[in-house]
């Protein structure tokens, strides 16, 4: 039965991407720190987690900055960096789309509280 290897094959991916989010970025990068194929992380994290392993990994991310902007403020730039986004505007889109407001707003509600 091919769904227990693949249902631990998921998991250990997945485990990789909660540990390792910040300094993942793509597909590959998460195939081959699991030394598995692409194609099957794409199919494990469908069957599984019902998303692709790339919008796991970007709201991963996004969840981590936005813990970040919240206990540390900063400079969205260094938050964008921190989490491996090279261009800030990119990741304001990115973290915009993932938590409904830009991540300004999240510095914004820092300092009212």
């Amino acid at each position: 039965h091919e769904s227990e290897p693949a249902r631990e094959a998921f998991l250990r991916c997945k485990a990789l991407i909660d540990a390792q989010a910040e300094r993942l970025g793509t597909l590959e990068e998460i195939a081959r720190a699991a030394a598995v194929e692409a194609s099957s992380v794409c199919r494990w994290f469908r069957r599984y987690q019902g998303t692709s392993p790339y919008q796991y990994l970007l709201r991963r991310k996004m969840t981590i900055a936005a813990g970040f902007l919240l206990e540390n403020g900063g400079l969205v730039k260094e938050v964008a960096q921190r989490v491996g986004f090279d261009d800030p505007y990119h990741f304001s889109r990115a973290f915009k789309a993932v938590h409904g407001v830009a991540p300004r707003a999240l510095l914004h509600y820092r300092q009212v509280r």
